[in-house]
C-alpha cells in the first residue's frame, strides 16, 4: 500500500506533505535498463524509437532517484535526436504557465519561479534539473495538470459546479469518469490495506478521489493536445506519476480519445525483479525501463 500511496497521494490527489519523506528515500543511485518489445535496449535506441510517435509519456515513481536520473539522461537524448520537442509536466499546474513562461523568457528571477509557483517539495533534486535544462535550450514547459486546489475541492464536494468562478478557466472541456478497467485498477488499490489496518477506504471515498484522479487526467490529456492542435509538428515528453499512464490508461488513455490521431509511446518502469512475470502485459507501443527499488 506504500507503494500506492507514493504514486496516486504525491500526485497532489491528497495534501502533497507527503513529498519531503519522499525524499530522504533518494540517497542512492541504481541503474536502469530499456526494453522494447522483449528486446533490451539502450538509451539511444529507446529516444530513438520515440521519435516515431508524437506523444512520448515518460512514467516514474516519484520517490525514486534512479528513475529521476533516467528522465532526464532521456530528456536530454530526446533533445539532440529532435531539438522541435517541448516538456510537458505533472508537477507544475495550469494557472502558474504565466510563471513558467517569465521564468524560462529570464523575466524573474528563480526565487521569484519558486515562490509564485508552487513546486513540489523535491523539485530542486528532481524537477529542477529538468526546467533548467529546458530553460537552457530554450525550450517550453507545459504547466498541464489541475491546479491542486481544485482536485482538492473536488474530493471534497463531488460537483464541479461547486468550484469557485474564478477557478473554472483551469477545468477541461470535457470531464470524463468511467467505470471501466481504470476504475477496477484504481478501486483495488485504493481498498487495499497494509496488513495492519491502515489505509482502509470506504467506497465513497474511492469514489471521491477517482473523480478527481479523472480530473486530473483529463487536464493532463486537454493540455498536451491542444498544444499538439497548433504546433502540429512539434514532439511532447510528458512526466508523470506511473499510475496516470500504467497499461495506456489515465491520461494516455485520454489523449487517445481526444485526439485518436496521435501515436503515443509510453516509457512504463517495472522493478527489475518483476519484468519476466510482467514483460507480456504491454503492449508494442511501451518501452519498459527496469530499475532497482531503493
Amino acid at each position: 500500500m506504500k507503494k500506492f500511496w507514493q504514486i496516486i497521494a504525491c500526485s497532489g490527489l491528497v495534501l502533497t506533505s507527503c513529498l519531503g519523506g519522499m525524499a530522504q528515500a533518494q540517497d542512492e543511485k541504481s541503474d536502469v535498463e530499456y526494453y522494447y518489445q522483449g528486446e533490451k535496449i539502450d538509451l539511444d535506441k529507446a529516444v530513438s524509437i520515440s521519435q516515431n510517435y508524437d506523444v512520448v509519456f515518460f512514467n516514474e515513481y516519484h520517490d525514486q532517484k534512479s528513475i529521476h536520473e533516467a528522465e532526464l539522461s532521456f530528456f536530454q537524448e530526446m533533445y539532440k535526436q529532435n531539438k522541435d520537442m517541448i516538456l510537458s509536466m505533472e508537477m507544475f499546474e495550469r494557472d502558474v504557465q504565466p510563471v513558467m513562461d517569465k521564468y524560462l523568457n529570464d523575466e524573474i528571477t528563480e526565487t521569484e519561479f519558486i515562490n509564485n509557483s508552487r513546486p513540489w517539495e523535491n523539485y530542486q533534486t528532481d524537477y529542477k534539473p529538468l526546467v533548467e535544462f529546458a530553460k537552457e535550450k530554450d525550450m517550453y514547459v507545459l504547466a498541464s495538470n489541475i491546479p491542486r486546489r481544485i482536485a482538492n475541492q473536488y474530493t471534497k464536494v463531488g460537483d464541479l459546479g461547486l468550484i469557485e468562478d474564478k477557478d473554472k478557466i483551469y477545468l477541461p472541456k470535457k470531464h470524463l469518469v468511467e467505470y471501466e478497467r481504470y476504475y477496477d485498477k484504481f478501486k483495488n488499490y485504493m481498498s487495499m490495506g497494509d496488513g495492519q489496518g491502515h489505509m482502509m477506504m470506504t467506497p465513497e471515498r474511492i469514489e471521491a478521489f477517482y473523480k478527481a484522479q479523472c480530473l486530473k487526467d483529463d487536464t493532463m490529456a486537454e493540455s498536451i493536445v491542444e498544444f499538439l492542435k497548433e504546433h502540429k509538428d512539434t514532439k511532447v515528453l510528458h512526466v508523470q506519476g506511473s499510475f496516470h499512464g500504467d497499461e495506456h490508461l489515465g491520461v494516455v488513455e485520454k489523449v487517445n480519445k481526444l485526439n485518436p490521431s496521435l501515436k503515443i509511446v509510453v516509457i512504463t518502469p517495472i522493478e527489475a525483479k518483476d519484468y519476466e512475470k510482467m514483460k507480456h502485459n504491454y503492449g508494442e507501443d511501451t518501452i519498459i525501463m527496469t530499475f532497482v527499488r531503493k
